[in-house]
């Protein structure tokens, strides 16, 4: 069963990042045949294979299911996901609503907690490591030979659709999209997204990192630091300006971090410091160029979206029990709902218009205790963490199954090693 579970996992890592990429050439090709659901569906179908697996483990005395009580990023995980069964019980939405907004809540949850009880050794869980940044080294290879080197719509070849920049409910994505009015093309590589693209880069970058400073192999590390360059390039041309904060808040929660210790990561740190300065220097040489300073900063956009994060605070604090699940975010565009047009592009405030106040205040302890407890037993994953905490100030980067399952995989493995009080990557 071990050995089963294990390859599962590898699998789920191994496909995750081309999963849009596959099912819209799937849609493409089959359009309207039923089982179509299965492409779609592929990776919730194995999450709850996986957690079937955890539960017989824990049925059958191999795993002791204390093990979920023994930190509190398990307990308000699992708060959520008994705050979202009763919503999805009692809500008086649609019914298909509340079942996918429950989906976008508790897979990746469900498979944060399922990897924990599977019982899998330190040798399997470096393996896993090695598959996400493997697969992620892949998708960054595409992404740039795209960019550099194929036409711009290479992709409606593979069944994109030529709508640039627009996705409607139902149809394919689109083939590339543009950086406001501008004609810049946003790297998008095998994602729904370049948004999406981008959260999922922050965490191979940090991966990365960690495993180049690790190894003693010149070849090992000569590649590693060809991902992390060619992923930090890949990242700036997502133009993801939330994705860009979340790499300048590692960058700079890191710099902050190792002035206090010994110095003993002085290439980190000097990284880390080249990172900050470019990234400022480039802020401020946009106001001495107004073309880039448009395509960059997006005037309309950023109004825009202040805008709806102001409206969607009164929208919380006007009504503490929420609106139900599906109310937020893309589910709520597939559905005619009331608040549509209030949508936050901010996770937290997206939980709280869902779930309530007290939905809110689980997902933030949940985040915090995250990253209090990785902080100690795993830096490169408190990393990824703290990046994509940034990125769900402006998006919803957990919405995205891809990014938001391999993360949830990578920490449940994490923590699965705390009795051993070691570092596991």
């Amino acid at each position: 069963m071990n050995r089963r579970a294990f390859y599962l996992t590898a699998g789920l890592l191994a496909l995750l990042p081309f999963h849009a990429f596959l099912f819209t050439w799937f849609q493409s090709f089959f359009w309207g045949q039923e089982w179509l659901i299965a492409v779609q569906a592929w990776k919730e179908m194995a999450v709850l294979l996986l957690a079937v697996f955890a539960g017989w483990r824990v049925l059958a005395g191999k795993a002791d299911l204390n093990i979920l009580l023994r930190s509190p990023a398990n307990l308000f995980a699992i708060a959520l996901l008994v705050l979202g069964a009763v919503y999805l019980a009692i809500g008086d939405s649609e019914l298909m609503q509340r079942v996918l907004g429950y989906r976008t809540l508790a897979v990746w949850l469900v498979l944060f907690l399922a990897v924990q009880c599977l019982g899998f050794t330190s040798a399997q869980i470096k393996r896993l490591f090695r598959i996400a940044l493997g697969s992620g080294a892949l998708v960054i290879a595409l992404a740039l030979v795209q960019h550099f080197f194929l036409p711009a719509d290479i992709l409606k070849y593979v069944g994109y659709s030529e709508n640039v920049s627009s996705w409607l409910p139902g149809g394919n994505l689109p083939m590339y999209h543009l950086v406001g009015a501008t004609d810049l093309i946003r790297l998008q590589a095998t994602f729904a997204g370049p948004n999406q693209f981008a959260a999922y880069l922050l965490i191979i970058i940090t991966l990365a990192a960690e495993a180049f400073f690790k190894s003693t192999k010149h070849r090992a590390r000569y590649w590693l630091a060809l991902l992390m360059l060619g992923g930090v390039t890949a990242l700036v041309f997502t133009y993801s300006r939330s994705a860009w904060l979340g790499l300048y808040g590692i960058a700079l929660y890191f710099v902050v971090l190792y002035t206090w210790r010994e110095y003993k990561h002085v290439g980190l740190v000097v990284l880390a410091g080249i990172i900050i300065a470019k990234i400022t220097l480039s802020f401020v040489a946009m106001y001495y160029m107004p073309d880039l300073y448009e395509s960059i900063v997006r005037q309309a956009s950023s109004a825009a979206h202040l805008e709806r994060t102001l409206t969607s605070m009164h929208v919380v604090a006007a009504e503490p029990l929420g609106y139900g699940l599906g109310e937020s975010a893309g589910i709520s565009q597939r559905f005619d709902t009331e608040h549509v047009g209030i949508t936050p592009e901010n996770t937290y405030l997206g939980i709280a218009l869902e779930l309530g106040w007290l939905g809110g205040l689980l997902f933030v302890g949940f985040i915090v205790s995250l990253l209090t407890q990785l902080r100690r037993v795993h830096e490169p994953l408190f990393f990824s963490v703290l990046g994509i905490a940034v990125v769900m100030l402006f998006l919803h980067p957990l919405e995205d199954m891809p990014t938001a399952l391999t993360l949830a995989t990578l920490i449940g493995c994490c923590y699965s090693q705390l009795e051993k009080n070691a570092p596991t990557a």
